[in-house]
């Protein structure tokens, strides 16, 4: 149980950096400030997702 938890934590982590990523990369694209916008303030929100996600897959860890 505890391993799948742990990859589950891990896999969560890696979609939250990957989706920061997009967003910040379509608001480099955007066409429009009101887009570019929108994309840069969900890419911060994915970013404290990833932090949030991050620091209790630490915490799991520590845990052994």
């Amino acid at each position: 149980m505890k391993a799948s938890l742990l990859k589950a934590m891990e896999l969560a982590v890696n979609a939250e950096a990957q989706a920061r990523d997009r967003y910040k990369e379509l608001a480099k694209q955007a066409e429009d400030q009101e887009t570019r916008l929108l994309f840069e303030q969900i890419a911060r929100e994915e970013d404290m997702h990833l932090k949030k996600l991050s620091e209790r897959l630490k915490a799991l860890k520590m845990m052994g």
